[in-house]
């Protein structure tokens, strides 16, 4: 199953009986013929199983063996690429192989190439190693086929697959390193490891950090509890990993058959490896052969997701909500500790709204920890007749319960005295921006009073669609909010409510639940212009971080939110067409601090000429 990107892929620990040729025969068959994943991997050995010593050797195994995979050829009625594990003679010399197909025809056999020796293995007393095999091609089943380190590669989906076994994962240069350099953006591994204390920690990492470096997906599978226990059990842990994090992973131990089943994105594969220079600077230095066979693989027409992508791919676990706590608090003490002591204070304008509420906690947690007066903490609120009477009582009571002083500064006579002297008295853009400008000027003004800093509120997501007043709210002398969308900050605030500042929970959770908005206008809804902050965040990260294009952000989108192809249409047209238009305000931002590795700060994150034409 494959679309716009996405390709389903499957991880099998069949209920094998080692020894048993038949039987695990018809069990690869049924996964088989009941998957509709685009590739599946089954273990290392899994026509023979693993375990079965020096039956190896004998004529009868070698010649089961191949008249299984033939039964398999005969019988398989899955469309996609499937690598199955078996011996295979080569002119009296066995090899322990991957023998990759597609419905009837051998696609091509990857032999093992580091062969374990020592404790429960000794794979050296039957198998030669791939290293020392000088031949590209072997005949299985009367077939020329291709032999070697391999990939299969569909050119039009941009998907190439490449496959190694076992050990060779642990060796210090897995092969698969020189398959991912070489292209391959999907490894599959054919194991079968032994269960130990520690085992499983040691897998998962070394997959997940393979996957990392590869920058691919690792595909890994292991031959399960099936096999003889005379010495040591097996087995069943399945890890899929994309990129260094872990997609989907099955338990270490179980007694039946299993199977992960997980949907990759090679697009965003595809797209971090263009931006990652130090992939780029390895791939044309690379030494050694591979060779390369072309495939198709179907494109289906109804793509449906075993688990659809998270519409919050910007929260993290509370664990991680702590850290980034830890992490913006860390930001301004070192930006606070740069200054002259005399000028180690914040000025911040306090809405009673979201960003500057988490703006202020983070402010406040850096004042205490580097035992600041939190009378250089100045607060201030600049409401004008179309504020809301909710939000100041909201940051009245948070500064109240803080311990600190609310300034209130009403700005309408400002407002009216500035629109004046341009003679302009429409309740329009003009009006709107005029009020987050006189604000910023008393802010910037205030900073030159008490000689301190300004800290700007505003989040990523306002960055990202341009929702932001340039030489408004635009500017401050540091953007603490700068790398946190909007979908995060909520999460942050509820955590901090639930965690930290428990006194101030009844607080933070009005703001959190009342409707975003700048309150420029009566009853203004910022998610009415913009459209919801949860399907934007979603945009954002799937097309600046993942690089989807508009056709794929709208089959996404549909897919996750339920939404009409229309519905999601007009999300990305005006998430696309607000992100470039409004560039010109990312050139000018101040500085803050970085949260993920997708940032628009115009000086090390994101860069684009404002002038820019995207069509």
């Amino acid at each position: 199953m494959y679309k716009n990107g996405f390709i389903k892929v499957l991880a099998s620990t069949p209920k094998i009986i080692a020894g048993d040729i038949k039987n695990n025969e018809q069990e690869i068959i049924k996964t088989l013929n009941m998957t509709e994943a685009s590739l599946v991997v089954f273990p290392e050995l899994a026509i023979t199983g693993y375990t079965i010593g020096d039956l190896l050797f004998q004529d009868a195994t070698l010649k089961a063996s191949l008249l299984a995979l033939s039964n398999i050829l005969k019988e398989n009625e899955h469309n996609g690429l499937a690598a199955i594990g078996m011996p295979l003679e080569v002119n009296n010399v066995l090899f322990n192989v991957a023998v990759v197909i597609k419905k009837d025809k051998i696609l091509g056999v990857i032999p093992k190439y580091y062969l374990p020796n020592h404790s429960e293995f000794s794979e050296k007393r039957y198998f030669a190693d791939g290293l020392s095999a000088n031949i590209n091609e072997v005949i299985v089943l009367g077939e020329k086929v291709p032999f070697g380190k391999l990939i299969f590669r569909d050119l039009d989906k941009d998907i190439l697959v490449g496959v190694e076994v076992c050990q060779d994962m642990w060796t210090v240069n897995a092969p698969s390193n020189l398959l991912a350099l070489s292209g391959a953006n999907v490894i599959l591994n054919l194991s079968a490891s032994p269960e130990t204390v520690g085992k499983e920690q040691i897998r998962r990492n070394a997959v997940l950090d393979l996957s990392r470096r590869q920058m691919a997906s690792y595909v890994y599978t292991t031959t399960g509890m099936y096999e003889s226990s005379s010495e040591t059990i097996f087995s069943s842990h399945k890890i899929i990993a994309s990129m260094g994090n872990l997609i989907a992973e099955s338990e270490v131990i179980n007694f039946e058959e299993d199977q992960i089943i997980a949907d990759i994105n090679i697009t965003a594969i595809n797209h971090k490896r263009r931006l990652d220079s130090n992939f780029r600077d390895n791939v044309f230095k690379v030494k050694g052969e591979v060779t390369f066979i072309d495939i198709t693989l179907d494109e289906t027409k109804d793509y449906l997701f075993d688990t659809l992508p998270n519409k919050y791919p910007f929260v993290p676990n509370d664990y991680e909500l702590g850290k980034i706590y830890k992490m913006l608090t860390a930001s301004l003490i070192k930006k606070l500790s740069s200054l002259p002591i005399s000028n180690r204070k914040i000025i911040i304008g306090l809405s009673g709204g979201l960003d500057s509420t988490h703006a202020l906690i983070i402010a406040y947690n850096a004042f205490i920890k580097m035992n600041l007066p939190l009378k250089d903490l100045i607060v201030v609120a600049m409401p004008t007749k179309v504020s809301s009477k909710g939000s100041l009582k909201d940051a009245l009571e948070l500064t109240s319960k803080l311990g600190l002083k609310l300034e209130e500064i009403n700005i309408d006579a400002s407002v009216k005295s500035h629109l004046k002297d341009i003679n302009h008295d429409l309740v329009d853009t003009t009006y709107e921006n005029a009020q987050a400008r006189i604000r910023t000027l008393i802010l910037m003004d205030l900073a030159n009073k008490y000689q301190g800093i300004v800290l700007g509120t505003g989040d990523l997501s306002e960055i990202a669609l341009g929702f932001m007043t340039y030489n408004g709210d635009q500017m401050s002398m540091y953007a603490i909010n700068a790398g946190v969308p909007k979908t995060l900050m909520q999460k942050l605030v509820i955590y901090y409510a639930d965690n930290i500042y428990h006194d101030l929970k009844d607080v933070l959770y009005k703001i959190v639940n009342k409707k975003i908005s700048p309150e420029l206008l009566e009853n203004q809804n910022t998610e009415d212009i913009i459209g919801s902050y949860l399907i934007n965040d979603f945009i954002m990260y799937y097309h600046l971080s993942e690089g989807l294009d508009d056709a794929k952000l709208i089959w996404l989108i549909e897919k996750v939110f339920e939404l009409s192809h229309k519905e999601a249409e007009i999300y990305v047209k005006r998430f696309v067409g607000r992100f470039y238009s409004q560039q010109f305000k990312r050139t000018t931002l101040p500085e803050g601090p970085k949260v993920f590795s997708l940032g628009l700060s115009p000086r090390n994150s994101y860069k684009l000429p404002s002038d820019i034409i995207r069509k």
